[in-house]
């Protein structure tokens, strides 16, 4: 394996950093309450840490700059994804982490252990085998986040390990040995802000909505909970219903029709993924109301994008997608030069909507995409 004492070093370093920070009290009452940090709590409580994701996210977002001295060996990554599902998001994590790797010239082989998102028990025992085995870096998705917490902590205390889909530090692992190397995503209170103000321009902030529930737990919240809060507390908009789809897609065509039922003139239904918003979509066509409720999507993947050009869902929170897996690439080469890696690393996200065209959209997957292309799934 390719662990070195710079990292090492490196890692004390932070460790120290950190656990002043948290000695100092510095952590806010909300975040101590709740086990994890929104991240402008984290970047209030650290600024530098702001500067330095910023400055490193640049990185992403420009060519590659190959390592001078690359590893001698193929460096061993595992990846860990809940990635059996419709959205190809995972895939595309997956494509583009590997293709920067080779511009990078950074000789790498990848074992994939793969689950669908509520799978927490499969993802622990793979864990277990990642933790047999002899892996260099993990790139981990958790089935969701606290659900996982003890597995990313041993996990991270063995193997420097990138956490997936989350930039929310846990407070009680900062600047100890089972703090991730890092955490690369998306804030997905961000996306539900962008579909929030959305959501009330377009209604004209009048009528009702519902909520299709993700796997519960710290992403649907932020997702879910995030957009009906904001919704509620800026509009006269009124959350009237939900239901436990689980990121499940039959479940959530089970839901939307329900929820149908009982408000045949709702407004809205927000849907918390991909697998969600495809559900309740055939859940609206079958009943003939596709063009009399706003169903959005979440993540912008290429099914996602192809139904708001054939004027099926009218919106999604849009990920810039390859920039993850980029981000993942430049960590790994960073930490294997004895760089410093930002604790978290988050990417763009904002909103694309049925007034674009479908060029418009184009001009935006073009970069979005530009290192997963156009995938045959």
């Amino acid at each position: 394996m390719l662990k070195t004492t710079i990292r090492s070093a490196l890692l004390a370093g932070t460790a120290f950093a950190f656990a002043g920070v948290a000695l100092a009290q510095d952590v806010p009452a909300a975040a101590q309450e709740r086990g994890f940090l929104l991240l402008p709590e984290f970047h209030e409580m650290m600024p530098g840490e702001r500067e330095a994701m910023d400055a490193f996210m640049e990185r992403v977002r420009a060519e590659a700059v190959p390592m001078d001295t690359p590893p001698a060996e193929p460096i061993q990554i595992a990846i860990m994804f809940p990635s059996l599902e419709t959205s190809d998001a995972w895939a595309r994590l997956n494509l583009s982490m590997r293709a920067r790797l080779e511009e990078l010239g950074v000789p790498y082989e990848v074992t994939e252990f793969m689950i669908r998102p509520d799978e927490h028990d499969r993802q622990s025992t793979q864990i277990d085998q990642v933790l047999a085995g002899d892996f260099d870096y993990a790139v981990v998705g958790p089935s969701e986040y606290q659900v996982q917490k003890s597995n990313l902590a041993r996990l991270a205390a063995e193997i420097p390990t990138l956490v997936m889909n989350v930039v929310n530090p846990f407070v009680d692992t900062l600047g100890t040995d089972q703090q991730p190397l890092t955490h690369v995503g998306f804030d997905h209170t961000v996306g539900a802000e962008a579909l929030c103000e959305w959501t009330i321009e377009e209604t004209g902030g009048e009528g009702t909505f519902a909520l299709l529930h993700y796997v519960p737990g710290l992403i649907d919240t932020q997702r879910s909970k995030f957009f009906a809060d904001c919704v509620e507390a800026n509009s006269n908009m009124k959350l009237v219903d939900s239901f436990e789809a689980n990121g499940d897609r039959e479940l959530a065509f089970t839901g939307a029709n329900a929820i149908l039922s009982r408000h045949p003139d709702i407004t809205m239904i927000h849907a918390g993924s991909t697998a969600v918003a495809l559900g309740a979509l055939a859940a609206a066509t079958e009943r003939g109301v596709l063009d009399d409720v706003i169903i959005n999507g979440w993540g912008g993947g290429a099914d996602e994008l192809a139904s708001i050009i054939d004027g099926g869902l009218k919106v999604t929170a849009f990920r810039v997608n390859d920039d993850w897996g980029v981000a993942v690439a430049e960590a790994i080469r960073a930490d294997l030069a004895g760089e410093e890696v930002p604790l978290v690393l988050a990417a763009t996200i904002n909103t694309i909507d049925y007034r674009l065209t479908e060029e418009e959209i184009k001009e935006r997957t073009d970069y979005a995409f530009r290192y997963s292309g156009q995938l045959d799934r």
